[in-house]
């Protein structure tokens, strides 16, 4: 006799729920097994295997500077190179936890960082560079990845390989899934913002929502959310947000500045700069750094007064900064590569460099895709160019810096890149 739908969904309950569960603990608890299982990993922990790079610009604080990792310094070759399915389109930069590289790019892909050998794939829509979070009713991470509409809790150890009757996906990776926008937009889809993690939770620009929100990793349930006016045509979605110290920062379009409480959700402080902020923001022990279309902010975490000013002969329309070693490096979209003092805005070296970019740091060197077809690498002290990268494919993402390798979605393939010998 062919048993029912709803039988069979409770046989497989009992079956999976123990391997895929653990019993539900109060926030911030953490039970001995999984201490045992998941270490902490972050960037400079003592029990770090591997240098990581848990979230899309390395941290939450969104500095793009990773304090212990080290790439290539001279010209670079191809260690390995994976093909990637049909459906992956990779253009958003990946992450690395461990020996896992997990790639995004209409779907999830998991690699092994030393062969590039696939681990597990599965298609979805799900665009932007996850963000790592732990989870107290999981034994594995949990990965935060966002679509134009929605955003997905993601099983980071890929869910189980098998596919099972009256389900659409593989069992037990897809765990969730946040708030979802109706529809797309006057203006089409909207660009996915990464999200960021931070104390055991996720913080996230929902675009078609036109909101910012903290969630719960066990199940997406909102904790908190701040969404702009509907009758405010002036302002628009808000940027990826830079989480410091317990407070949320964020911009949006065309010229504002918030700072909420990260437990509450309670509107720290606001404020209008009369420019076009137009990148996501950067927090620093020394304050907020800011890149509106012609100047660099640095602004009080306190109450978004300015501290310095710096204008550049700019034209910024995506372009976010990196900090490293007090130190800003910034695009302006026109024809260079500037640094800037971190505690004066005042220039330390500018360097010929065109077009939109997100640059990263490891090591003294700052590495630097030129919108999206050409790999540079910059001596962080002088602004000298060490080497420059074109791939075959085009586009190629901002890299993620390993352990002497870097790691980039490169449209239909992933690659890793290593010193040339």
């Amino acid at each position: 006799m062919v048993p029912s739908r709803r039988r069979f969904l409770e046989a497989s309950g009992v079956a999976l729920t123990g391997l895929l569960t653990r019993p539900t603990l109060s926030r911030g608890a953490q039970s001995t097994s999984e201490t045992e299982s998941e270490p902490d990993l972050s960037p400079g922990s003592a029990t770090e295997p591997v240098p990581e790079w848990p979230m899309g610009r390395c941290d939450s604080a969104g500095t793009g500077h990773h304090p212990t990792a080290s790439g290539p310094k001279r010209d670079v070759e191809i260690a390995w190179s994976h093909d990637a399915p049909d459906w992956f389109l990779g253009t958003t930069p990946p992450i690395r936890l461990g020996n896992t590289l997990y790639a995004v790019g209409n779907g999830l892909l998991g690699l092994d960082t030393d062969t590039g050998e696939r681990q597990f794939g599965h298609p979805g829509p799900y665009q932007s560079t996850p963000a790592r979070v732990h989870s107290s009713v999981y034994t594995t991470a949990t990965l935060a990845a966002t679509s134009p509409t929605a955003i997905f809790g993601l099983n980071a150890g890929g869910g189980f390989d098998l596919s099972v009757p009256l389900f659409e996906h593989s069992f037990g990776f897809e765990r969730w899934r946040g708030p979802k926008a109706s529809g797309v937009g006057f203006f089409g889809p909207a660009t996915p913002r990464a999200p960021v993690t931070a104390d055991g939770t996720i913080y996230a620009a929902l675009p078609e929502l036109d909101s910012v929100a903290a969630l719960d990793p066990d199940d997406g349930r909102v904790l908190w959310r701040d969404t702009n006016n509907e009758d405010d045509s002036m302002s628009s979605a808000f940027s990826r947000p830079a989480v410091k110290d317990g407070l949320v920062f964020v911009t949006n379009w065309p010229y504002r500045v918030t700072a909420y409480r990260a437990e509450t959700g309670e509107q720290y402080w606001k404020r209008e700069l009369g420019e076009r902020i137009l990148t996501s923001p950067v927090a620093t022990d020394a304050g907020l750094v800011i890149q509106s279309r012609e100047a660099v902010w640095l602004l009080d975490p306190d109450d978004g007064t300015a501290l310095w000013k710096q204008y550049l002969d700019s034209n910024v329309t995506g372009s976010v900064p990196a900090v490293a070693n007090e130190t800003i490096f910034v695009a302006d979209e026109l024809e260079s590569m500037h640094a800037l003092d971190l505690e004066t805005g005042e220039p330390r070296w500018q360097t010929p460099f065109d077009g939109e970019t997100t640059p990263v740091v490891a090591d003294g060197v700052v590495y630097a895709v030129k919108s999206t077809y050409s790999l540079v690498a910059i001596d962080a002290e002088s602004g000298n160019r060490l080497f420059e990268y074109r791939p075959s494919q085009i586009p190629i993402s901002t890299p993620v810096v390993g352990d002497g390798t870097l790691y980039a979605a490169n449209r239909n393939r992933v690659i890793a890149l290593e010193e040339a010998r």
